[in-house]
């Protein structure tokens, strides 16, 4: 065998551990992800720990301040660490329309028929002038959008004021076909809103801050590039 033939030979033999080696990271890049969190499932952080209960002398009273027994209360949420229940149905609807319609003309004529007494003209013919311009613009646009986002929500009571007013706050993560999806609310509730089954719609919750987002697949599809967006900002039309 030539040094030519042995150095082709090894050269398809290269080829072939490359192709090989390609073929590999494909079927590597082509395997489903795993779903399943290798380690165990933790809950997520409680937003405020319930105030601790502090141990009375016995005195023979059934009812004793500090505590959690009481005889005139019920279920409804009104201390830290309480939870409460939002129902959230958020419904959104805005319609926009605009009708601007502009008609401007203008019509100028000027003359000289005589000057001191006597026809001016000059070649034959008598000096004038005419200016007409007429200017129109019209524009028109409208604008629609709606949204509904209805789901419950668990929401801890992480503050209560002086006026009886309860800031809450909650979050819900659910991970769904590899990708994750948050719910999370905010804000502050009025303790007469709650009912007596312990739940608070998402619109009686002062300065509320309703978010539903996600990461994932499906959600990095619909996320235009990062370079399409830098073309967009600059385009002026």
């Amino acid at each position: 065998m030539t040094a030519m033939s042995f150095l082709r030979s090894d050269s398809h033999r290269l080829r072939l551990l490359l192709a090989a080696a390609f073929a590999l990271l494909l079927g590597a890049c082509a395997t489903a992800p795993q779903h399943l969190s290798s380690g165990s499932l933790k809950p997520l952080p409680i937003p405020a720990e319930p105030e601790s209960m502090n141990a009375h002398t016995p005195n023979g009273a059934i009812w004793q301040p500090g505590t959690n027994v009481s005889l005139f209360e019920d279920s409804r949420a009104h201390r830290v660490g309480d939870l409460i229940t939002v129902l959230i149905q958020e419904n959104a609807n805005a319609t926009k329309s605009t009708n601007t319609t502009v008609n401007k003309s203008d019509d100028v004529s000027a003359g000289l028929s005589s000057f001191f007494g006597k026809p001016f003209t000059v070649g034959g013919y008598s000096p004038s002038m005419g200016l007409t311009s007429s200017t129109k613009f019209g524009g028109n646009g409208a604008t629609s959008q709606s949204n509904t986002f209805t789901t419950t929500l668990q929401a801890t009571v992480v503050q209560v004021m002086s006026n009886g007013n309860m800031q809450i706050s909650g979050q819900k993560e659910v991970m769904l076909n590899g990708g994750h999806e948050y719910i999370r609310v905010a804000g502050v509730v009025r303790a007469a809103d709650v009912s007596p089954q312990n739940t608070v719609l998402s619109t009686q919750i002062a300065n509320a801050r309703v978010e539903y987002s996600g990461t994932g697949d499906v959600y990095a599809a619909a996320k235009v590039p990062w370079l399409a967006s830098f073309f967009l900002s600059l385009w002026p039309f």
